[in-house]
């Protein structure tokens, strides 16, 4: 047998051949958009993901493989995530009219996996579905719990090499955060190429007031940090600041600018377009690989309770057919990032251009007016309300748990909290 032997140029060939592949892609991608200009497909139709993690009553992590190859035997789309503690639920697509409907769905699978979790760990102590944004276990970073999956591995290769992230004086290891924190992903149908452009750009302006309404993550490996939504703070440094806001530098003309963003960066262990697409966690970004034009939010912490989902839901629906059909005006690029820093790290205090609360409360009602327009009852959106009335979020209602039950035990307290938050999410009780 002749042995195989490893050579500089193989690598800088490999990378030649994706980069040749990529702009290809890029180029019949952009054919596809002058072609669909005319196309009109339903607008707002909705897909989501939530991610979980697995935590015990003795604040241990759990291995999430055995619930979701149990899951995976019924009607519920799971899949693995890149934590090994961590599984995914996402939903078909499904008409904006629809969002009772959903709810409903969010609750069965809910008790489904109470009851699954049950019998799949009946040998061991109590296992908590955790609808916290962040993982509460301190456990989390004491070891690496990456999936065995071939592109987890590469990501946390590429990871390795990147400086420990830094927060509130802990340290913690860049390939770490992405098996701790849990995100809840919106993908919203566009009409055609010029209505997701403009989706696109509108998103962009409630990406810090998303931010602040849905925090839910302060608790994170047994510590409150002092950040109000410490999950985007982590993963935005632990792919060296080249995720978050998008890079762009103005907004988008059309699809065409957003192809060119995307081929831009350079490949981690993308092979191809589609892989490029979605190898950073962008807040949005939109999704071209399947013949509807999408968006996906990613900038979210999974909320605790379906409500609380579908309010969120709501108000993305709402204000984007609003805005879109009023053409309301953009506000600068600049200011937004500045907005997304300052809600990050102060919440309902951040300083900023404008006063956040009013920009929220006109994007409510905005909100409202939008989904009057469309014909749907607003079902959730008090609860946003509420939230601004209050300046609460969850992430703020655990925070306060925290202080309340703590009693010297990092573990008892984590197993209180969660235990606490079970009970909110299998009631469907939303935090305000």
């Amino acid at each position: 047998m002749v042995p195989s032997f490893h050579h500089p140029y193989n690598d800088s060939y490999n990378q030649y051949e994706s980069n040749s592949k990529i702009s290809k892609q890029a180029n019949a991608l952009k054919q596809r958009i002058r072609t669909d200009s005319e196309k009109y497909d339903e607008q707002f139709r909705i897909g989501i993901e939530i991610e979980i993690c697995l935590v015990d009553s003795k604040a241990r992590v759990v291995n999430a493989q055995p619930l979701i190859e149990k899951l995976k035997e019924t009607e519920y789309q799971v899949d693995y995530e890149y934590g090994s503690c961590q599984f995914e639920f996402k939903t078909p697509p499904t008409n904006m009219e629809n969002i009772l409907e959903l709810n409903t769905l969010f609750e069965q699978f809910i008790d489904h996996i109470d009851k699954t979790i049950q019998k799949v760990y009946k040998d061991r102590e109590t296992v908590y579905p955790v609808f916290l944004g962040a993982n509460p276990s301190p456990q989390i970073l004491k070891e690496e719990l990456i999936t065995n999956k071939p592109r987890y591995k590469k990501l946390a290769k590429w990871q390795s090499k990147i400086p420990d992230v830094e927060i509130d004086g802990l340290k913690i290891k860049a390939l770490q955060i992405a098996t701790a924190i849990q995100g809840f992903h919106l993908h919203l149908q566009g009409q055609n190429p010029s209505h997701t452009a403009l989706m696109f750009n509108h998103i962009l302006n409630i990406i810090p007031s998303a931010i602040l309404l849905g925090a839910n993550s302060k608790l994170f490996a047994g510590k409150i940090f002092s950040f109000h939504e410490p999950r985007i703070y982590l993963y935005d440094q632990s792919e060296e600041q080249n995720s978050g806001f998008p890079s762009i530098s103005k907004y988008l003309d059309g699809v065409e600018d957003y192809i060119d963003y995307i081929i831009s960066r350079k490949p981690i262990i993308a092979k191809d377009y589609f892989e490029l697409e979605k190898e950073r966690h962008d807040d949005a970004r939109i999704r071209l690989n399947s013949n509807f034009y999408r968006i996906e939010t990613r900038v979210m912490s999974v909320q605790p309770t379906p409500k609380s989902l579908l309010s969120m839901i709501e108000y993305f629906i709402g204000y984007l057919y609003r805005a879109i059909n009023e053409e309301r005006q953009l506000r600068p690029l600049s200011v937004l990032r500045e907005e997304r820093v300052a809600v990050i790290r102060s919440g309902y205090n951040a300083q900023s251009h404008f006063n956040i609360i009013d920009t929220i409360r006109s994007q409510i009602d905005f909100a409202k007016k939008g989904l009057a327009d469309l014909g749907l009852k607003e079902e959730f959106l008090n609860i946003l309300e509420k939230r601004i009335e209050n300046k609460n979020s969850p992430g703020d209602y655990v925070a306060k748990l925290w202080y309340e039950k703590f009693n010297g035990s990092l573990e008892q307290t984590v197993s209180e909290i969660i235990a606490h938050i079970w009970e909110k999410t299998k009631t469907n009780q939303p935090i305000v």
